[in-house]
């Protein structure tokens, strides 16, 4: 285990700096979770930290030692890549045991510490396959297993469960949280999956074109992002432009879908300003006479929340409802409102739509799913928030 940290890092590649002054810090035993866009340069951050690329300026040091010069093979670091690199002459077996066979340990602690991966990742009935006749789960499992094998002082994951479907992703997940905690290596996570960073990660940071932008605990930059890039990235995120005007009392966020009235206190400043507001589906609720006037196009019931899909002023906007949310009328539900953060101890209640509220008349266009009324136009429908609950920050991002 190790301290990891970066120290105003710069890596270029011919002419182009692919890594502008990055600062980052992963405390030992936890697990740091780089979510960026492709490209953003997620990828070479853990380029610079295993040494597979070469740092221009600044510095990496584990546990306060300067490894920058330090050779790959000497840094006690395990590499998982996006596409699973097995050896495809060796079973899978010998692929996890390789990393032992290369430091010479005993034959005997091999078969230990090969089995006891193989369990943890429930992969005993792969042993004696070769990477040919594995699906793209487990060749991705497979490579995590031989990483951990070995129990490096840091392990890096590079976009790991891109290429699996939503179940074996979900599973490895737990997974490898279950085993890294067990063995308590530093983790550093690549990823441009809010999944993986919401549920994995200790610390996220936000990386763009190069640079870090944000660095907190995931609900904190979820509820908090500084910029529009921060809060797509960390889960489901509407970006409106809005205009600031202010008045005797306070502050108007205007759009030409509706004026609302904004709380925080340092916006007066901003006066005549076009801002980025951020807006997440679950902060709506839908109420007959809020002051958002929205058309709702399409409705889809996953079961356990409902996604609605609107547009406000010719802006496209998602909701996100508890429940089925059946029928064409849903009744209040409460929501967190049009800011960065919820109120301290909010929980989001259920819907209170009952199954069999189809208003006489609706119908749902085949395949789409969208709520129309008895003449076919889309239902029109005023979109809120609690007036109860005030925005906790300013919600924005500079242009």
């Amino acid at each position: 285990m190790a301290d990891v940290e970066l120290d105003q890092v710069v890596v270029r590649k011919g002419d182009a700096e692919v890594l502008r002054g990055v600062d980052l810090f992963a405390e030992t035993g936890r697990v740091l979770g780089i979510v960026g866009a492709s490209g953003s340069g997620k990828t070479s951050v853990l380029r610079a930290i295993a040494g597979l690329d070469r740092v221009s300026e600044g510095s990496v040091r584990f546990d306060g030692s300067d490894v920058t010069r330090t050779a790959p093979a000497d840094r006690n670091v395990a590499f998982v890549f996006q596409n699973p690199a097995l050896y495809p002459t060796r079973t899978v077996a010998r692929n996890i045991s390789f990393p032992l066979e290369m430091r010479h340990d005993s034959a005997e602690e091999i078969r230990r510490r090969v089995d006891a991966e193989a369990r943890a990742h429930h992969i005993m009935a792969l042993l004696a396959k070769s990477p040919p006749q594995l699906s793209a789960g487990e060749a991705q499992v497979v490579q995590i297993a031989r990483a951990m094998v070995r129990s490096p002082a840091v392990l890096l994951l590079d976009e790991p469960f891109a290429h699996l479907d939503l179940q074996r992703a979900a599973r490895l997940r737990g997974e490898v949280s279950v085993i890294q905690q067990g063995f308590g290596a530093t983790t550093v996570l690549a990823t441009n999956d809010s999944l993986d960073v919401m549920s994995l990660a200790d610390q996220v940071a936000v990386i763009e074109r190069g640079r870090i932008t944000q660095v907190g605990p995931p609900l904190e930059v979820y509820e908090r992002p500084r910029t529009a890039a921060a809060a797509l990235m960390t889960g489901d995120a509407d970006v409106i432009e809005v205009q600031v005007a202010t008045d005797d009392i306070g502050s108007w966020l205007e759009h030409p879908g509706f004026r609302l009235r904004a709380w925080q206190p340092g916006l007066r400043a901003h006066r005549g300003r076009r801002l980025q507001m951020v807006v997440r589906p679950e902060w709506w609720q839908l109420d007959d006479h809020g002051p958002v006037g929205a058309t709702v196009e399409r409705v889809n019931r996953l079961g356990t929340t409902t996604s609605l899909w609107c547009r406000v002023g010719g802006h496209p906007l998602a909701l996100t409802l508890a429940g089925s949310a059946h029928g064409a009328d849903p009744g209040p539900v409460t929501g967190r409102g049009l800011s960065r953060s919820a109120p301290e101890g909010h929980t989001p209640s259920r819907c209170g739509c009952r199954p069999g509220c189809l208003r006489r008349g609706a119908r749902r266009p085949a395949g789409f799913g969208a709520r129309r009324t008895a003449r076919g136009r889309p239902a029109r429908r005023r979109v809120s928030w609690d007036p109860a609950s005030p925005p906790a920050g300013p919600g924005r991002g500079r242009r």
